[in-house]
């Protein structure tokens, strides 16, 4: 089996890499291949919203870096996907990785019922394993509400990816600290688990 890993945080080799990496290396311990991408490396735009996938749907017309990925993405068996909380919100980097996975779909209308329907050219069946690092405490000491719109908002991500089987992990309180998780032996436990999880038939 063949799993990617997506890092979407900014900050290099900082919490969310490192829940990544634990992860991958639960998959490798299995017998997975794994590869680990970091988005900061890469030249990447945002949505346009100009319709062209929908002349070959699945198909970017963009030409940066990300294109390629999202082909790349279609091949793996299971997806590792990571992102920091900014401002209540995943990273920009992981918005923008969401957004252009509406290249993959179509929206459209049954002729007979007139109900609305969503057509996917993404291959659908894949394990998901999404890692979400945060700065504050659970419960949030302020505005805590903000969260519970993030949470809804993620479970976009198993939808957009068909996912067969979804697990989430949060990592809390990580502060700024870039080396909380690699100094959270269960919390790498926990993340590698999830990796080998991905592995099973």
């Amino acid at each position: 089996m063949k799993v990617i890993g997506i890092n979407a945080s900014p900050r290099k080799k900082a919490n969310t890499q490192t829940l990544i990496e634990a992860a991958l290396a639960g998959a490798a311990d299995k017998g997975a291949d794994t590869r680990l991408v970091n988005l900061r490396e890469l030249k990447i735009n945002g949505c346009v919203g100009c319709e062209g996938c929908k002349k070959q749907l699945g198909k970017c017309v963009q030409t940066d870096d990300l294109t390629p990925l999202l082909q790349e993405m279609t091949g793996f068996d299971a997806i590792v996907l990571g992102t920091p909380v900014y401002w209540y919100h995943v990273s920009a980097q992981f918005k923008i990785l969401v957004d252009r996975l509406y290249s993959f779909f179509e929206l459209g209308q049954d002729p007979q019922s007139g109900k609305p329907t969503i057509k996917s050219a993404f291959p659908g069946g894949k394990n998901v394993l999404l890692l979400v690092s945060r700065g504050d405490d659970e419960p949030a000491p302020i505005y805590g509400q903000f969260y519970k719109h993030l949470d809804e908002w993620l479970n976009i991500v198993p939808f957009a990816l068909g996912a067969k089987n979804f697990e989430l992990l949060h990592q809390y309180g990580a502060h700024l600290d870039r080396k909380s998780a690699a100094n959270n032996a269960e919390l790498l436990e926990k993340a590698k688990l999830a990796g080998a999880k991905l592995i099973q038939k």
